[in-house]
C-alpha cells in the first residue's frame, strides 16, 4: 500500500494483524493535475508543475459579522492562551480562571460526539442568511479560483452544486496548504484537477434540510476549523489525542500502533479514552459500519467499538456512558460518513437518526449534549484563512509546522443548554471539543494545542437552559430518492454540474 492512500475503513482483524482495504485521498483526479502559482496577496510555488495564477476570495470576502461569541466574564486568561502560555497537564481551572463552570458542577452527565468527514463551512453553510441565520461569516457567490489548466486561465465562481456525489477532491498535507496559499484561499481548483472545478459548489437547504433546521435552532460557529491543514488521520489525531505526533498522511502505517510494529510515538501517548479510565469515568464507542476509527490506536473489542443499534438502545435505557464516540459507516454500500463519492444526504440521515433518538427520550436529553463535527474540509473551499494555532509538541513535520489551523468546518452542539439560534466567532478546533470533555470531567491537557484551546462554553447558558424541551418542526433529513437514484446511475461528478 502506497504513502498518502486513504484506508477506506473496511478492517478485518485476523489474529492481531489488520488486513486494510485502501482507497486514494488525495484527491487528484488522475494525471495531468496542476497546482497553483502565485495568488493576489502573496502566492507560493505551484505543485506538480503548476501552471497559471491562482485567485482567491480570501479574506474580506466574508459577509455578517459579531454580535454573539463574546467571551464569559470567567475567561480570564484568555491572552495567555492566545500566547499558547499552557502545556500538558493544566486543567481549565488554570487556562480560563478559577470561576469557569466545571466537573460535577456542569448540569449535564452526557457528552455525544459525531465526527462526520470531509465538508468545509461554506461548501454546506454560505446559505445561511437566506435561510434567516444572519449573523455569519459566509462567501460570497463571486468568490472565484482561476483553473490554470485552461488557456486562458478560466474563472470558476462558487455555484450551486445538484449532485449529491462528486468524485473526491484534493485534501492532502501538500495540496491543503496550496489551496490556502498564505491566506488568499486561491488554490482549491488548480489542486484538484482534472475537473477541480468541482471544489467551487456549495449546497443550501434544499440540499441539507435537516442540517439547515439544527443550524436555526441550535448554536453553531463559524469560526470553528479542522486542527491542521491536512488530511483525515492527523485530524482525527488531534481530536483524540491533541496533536498528530508529526504525522501529516492518512494510511501511514509507521504511526499505528500494530503488533507487528515497533512504535512508540503515539501509542504510549494518553489518548481521550485514556484520560476518561484513569478519572474513573465511562466511554464507549458506537459504529455505524464495520469498525470505529480509534481501532488505529488499539485492536481491542472497546476501541473496535459497537454497533450504532446499541447507541440507540442505551438511550432508551437511560444507559449512555460518560461519553460517547459514534462513528458513521466508512465503506461500502452503506457509507454515510459525507466522505466524497458518498451520497451526503445519507449523513444527514445518521444525523437525524442519532439527535432524534436524543431528542426522543427526556430524561436523556435533559443531561446531554451532542456535538456534531467534521474531522477537515476535504477540499472543498472555504473563504476564511485559518489562524495560527499553538504547535502542541516537539514532533514537528519536515516542512510544515502543525502552528497553523486547517480550513474552517461545520459545528454544530444540540443540548438543552445551548443558546438557540446562537452563533460563536470564537476562534475553535477539533481539540477544543477535546478540552469540552476534559473541562467537563476535570481532565488535565495531553498536548500544549488542548491546553490552550478554548472549550466553546460561549455557546452554552448553563442558568437558563432555553432547550429542555426540544424544538419542533424539523424537516425531513430522508436522502432524496431522485438524488440517490442519480448517484446509483451515474459515476460521481467532476468538474460542475
Amino acid at each position: 500500500m502506497a504513502l498518502g492512500m486513504r484506508i477506506s475503513w473496511t478492517v478485518a482483524i485476523f489474529g492481531g494483524a489488520l488486513a486494510l482495504a485502501c482507497g486514494s485521498e488525495d484527491g487528484a483526479g488522475g494525471p495531468g493535475g496542476t497546482g497553483g502559482g502565485s495568488a493576489a496577496g502573496g502566492g507560493s510555488a505551484g505543485i506538480a508543475g503548476g501552471a497559471g495564477t491562482g485567485t482567491g476570495g480570501g479574506a474580506g470576502t466574508s459577509t455578517g459579522g459579531g454580535g454573539s461569541g463574546q467571551r464569559p466574564a470567567y475567561d480570564e486568561k484568555a491572552d495567555e492562551r492566545t500566547a499558547c502560555g499552557f502545556g500538558p497537564g493544566a486543567k481549565t481551572t488554570e487556562t480560563i480562571g478559577p470561576d469557569v463552570p466545571h466537573g460535577d458542577a456542569m448540569p449535564f452527565e452526557h457528552i455525544v460526539v459525531l465526527m462526520m468527514e470531509n465538508r468545509s463551512f461554506d461548501h454546506y453553510f454560505s446559505k445561511l442568511p437566506e435561510y434567516g441565520v444572519t449573523d455569519v461569516r459566509v462567501a460570497k457567490d463571486t468568490d472565484f479560483n482561476l483553473d490554470p489548466s485552461t488557456n486562458p486561465p478560466e474563472k470558476i465562481e462558487r455555484f450551486h452544486e445538484s449532485r449529491y456525489c462528486t468524485v473526491d477532491v484534493n485534501h492532502e498535507w501538500n495540496g491543503v496548504h496550496f489551496q490556502y496559499d498564505n491566506g488568499a484561499m486561491s488554490g482549491f481548483v488548480s489542486t484538484s484537477n482534472p475537473g477541480g472545478a468541482r471544489a467551487m459548489g456549495y449546497y443550501t437547504d434544499a440540499d441539507i434540510p435537516y442540517y439547515y433546521w439544527m443550524s436555526k435552532n441550535f448554536a453553531i460557529s463559524d469560526s470553528h476549523f479542522c486542527s491542521l491543514l491536512g488530511p483525515t488521520w492527523p485530524n482525527r489525531f488531534f481530536f483524540y489525542g491533541g496533536t498528530a505526533w508529526g504525522n501529516t498522511k492518512t494510511g501511514d502505517l509507521a504511526f499505528l500502533n500494530l503488533p507487528f510494529l515497533d512504535n512508540d510515538r503515539h501509542s504510549k501517548a494518553d489518548k481521550i479514552m485514556d484520560q476518561m479510565d484513569a478519572a474513573g469515568r465511562s466511554w464507549k464507542i458506537y459504529r455505524d459500519g464495520l469498525v470505529s476509527f480509534a481501532v488505529v490506536f488499539k485492536q481491542n473489542t472497546a476501541y473496535f467499538g459497537t454497533a450504532m443499534s446499541n447507541f440507540e438502545s442505551d438511550v432508551d435505557a437511560d444507559a449512555l456512558p460518560d461519553l460517547s464516540i459514534l462513528d458513521p459507516n466508512f465503506s461500502g454500500s452503506g457509507q454515510n460518513d459525507e466522505h466524497p463519492p458518498a451520497n451526503i444526504q445519507k449523513g444527514q440521515e445518521l444525523v437525524e437518526r442519532v439527535l432524534n433518538k436524543l431528542m426522543s427520550k427526556p430524561e436523556v436529553w435533559k443531561k446531554t449534549v451532542f456535538f456534531l463535527i467534521y474531522d477537515e474540509h476535504g477540499g472543498y473551499y472555504d473563504s476564511v484563512p485559518p489562524p495560527e494555532a499553538c504547535e502542541p509538541d516537539n514532533w514537528v513535520p519536515q516542512d510544515w509546522k502543525f502552528d497553523r489551523l486547517g480550513i474552517r468546518t461545520p459545528l454544530i452542539i444540540a443540548s438543552p443548554f445551548v443558546k438557540p439560534g446562537y452563533v460563536s466567532h470564537l476562534t475553535t478546533d477539533l481539540t477544543s471539543v477535546t478540552r469540552f470533555i476534559q473541562n467537563r470531567f476535570d481532565l488535565p491537557a495531553m498536548t500544549a494545542r488542548d491546553a490552550n484551546a478554548w472549550p466553546m462554553l460561549d455557546m452554552f447558558d448553563f442558568d437558563n437552559p432555553q432547550l429542555m424541551t426540544p424544538p419542533t418542526g424539523a424537516p425531513s433529513g430522508a436522502a432524496d430518492a431522485a438524488g440517490v437514484q442519480y448517484c446509483l446511475n451515474n459515476p460521481p461528478g467532476t468538474g460542475k454540474p
